[in-house]
């Protein structure tokens, strides 16, 4: 009788080994697939980022191209009131250093 106990026991020791055995294997499984998911998702963030990266520098560029567009009109009209400016002060100074000259210089006249 003591055999047939230990035999059953040895049975049941190894039906538990199988079962820890396929266990193991799907867990295995199951990790590969996780994975895979994983490798399969940061392929699309890779992708993702690419595009991102490519239009963000497209959307610089756009700003760049404006912000001098800017300076530069900003800087011509700034250019045109400066010479404005100096071309009226000119003839004005002209003007009274004429007075000036004919009153100092013709008194009489």
């Amino acid at each position: 009788m003591a055999q047939t106990i230990e035999v059953s026991l040895i049975d049941v020791l190894n039906k538990i080994e199988a079962k820890i055995d396929h266990l193991d294997k799907n867990i295995d499984l199951k990790i590969e697939k996780l994975e895979s998911k994983i490798d399969k998702l940061d392929s699309k963030i890779d992708t993702l980022e690419e595009k991102l990266e490519t239009k963000i520098d497209a959307l610089e560029d756009k700003v760049d191209t404006k912000i001098e567009k800017l300076e530069t009109t900003i800087n011509n009209r700034f250019n045109t009131l400066t010479l404005g400016f100096l071309g009226i002060f000119g003839v004005l100074t002209g003007g009274l250093l004429t007075f000036l000259g004919k009153i100092v210089f013709f008194p009489n006249l």
